[in-house]
């Protein structure tokens, strides 16, 4: 191992040394200048006078380089698809079944650059919510976990694909949760959904993403409490039982016979309404 035969000395002095570029900043320079060695310095200790402004310089220099690459704060974003854009084909493909979203959200927590997520997927819509270290890293890692999943181009997803950011992601979900999204507007069955997604994300999933669906939540209930958006018919399924009705004769429901095209869940709240209305034949095909 080497002898040391020398140490420096930084000081607040030897800022204004000439060897110093008269056009560089006090606060941002250390000067040194050679020191003896002496018995305590002969194993390499280094002796640093430093004023406040010193210290006050060496901590700005510290951060512009922990942060040079940190600089993006994380944002709240949401890739969606919804029946407003996307061929109910491609929807069909994205969907994914409610027992599934724990297993999407650690799937997409997963992703470099995800540190949040949640599943909102529907008939009609297909949205995935994050808290994104870097957006365009973020967008495109989840947008490439879609496609691998759902067999889909990821050109195809970006061909019909809205994206949102931040305050506008955030108004799009409360808007969603009020049902101002929705086929028939104030839907109601949307907000069930929401609260879906809120139970999923119960398992330690995060606190950002979790909180923007529980003020989502309240947002729906108010909607739907303080203004008259939930009047009438309020989901697809009593919409179309409602326009059904509009061609048969009055007082004809318990004779006509009604025709259920889809067994599935919309086609049994249909086969609920039409029972609310009176009907007691009813023709199911699947």
């Amino acid at each position: 191992m080497a002898a040391v035969s020398g140490a420096f000395v930084v000081t607040q002095t030897s800022l204004s040394s000439k060897h110093h570029s008269p056009s560089s900043s006090p606060t941002m320079l250390l000067g040194t200048r050679a020191f003896p060695m002496n018995n305590k310095t002969a194993r390499g200790l280094i002796r640093c006078e430093l004023s406040s402004s010193s210290v006050s310089a060496l901590q700005q220099l510290k951060k512009s380089a922990i942060y040079r690459y940190t600089k993006e704060r994380s944002s709240i974003v949401v890739i969606g698809l919804s029946i407003h854009t996307t061929p109910l084909e491609m929807l069909e493909k994205l969907a994914i079944p409610v027992a599934e979203w724990p297993q999407a959200i650690s799937e997409l927590c997963a992703l470099n650059h995800i540190e949040e997520a949640a599943v909102l997927s529907t008939c009609n819509r297909m949205e995935i919510y994050v808290l994104a270290l870097s957006q365009h890293r973020g967008v495109r890692e989840v947008t490439q976990w879609m496609s691998k999943r759902s067999g889909i181009l990821v050109s195809d997803i970006c061909h019909h694909w809205f994206l949102l950011y931040n305050k506008d992601a955030t108004q799009h979900l409360f808007e969603v949760s009020a049902g101002l999204d929705s086929l028939v507007l104030g839907e109601g069955q949307i907000l069930s959904q929401v609260k879906q997604v809120k139970e999923k994300l119960r398992n330690g999933f995060g606190m950002v993403i979790p909180g923007l669906f529980e003020k989502a939540i309240t947002a729906g209930k108010r909607a739907r409490a303080e203004t008259g958006i939930a009047s009438g018919a309020v989901s697809v399924s009593s919409a179309a039982v409602e326009l059904a009705f509009t061609k048969l004769p009055p007082g004809s429901a318990s004779s006509a016979t009604m025709l259920v095209v889809g067994a599935g869940k919309m086609g049994k709240l249909v086969i609920k309404h039409l029972v609310a209305k009176g009907c007691t034949r009813m023709v199911v095909v699947n």
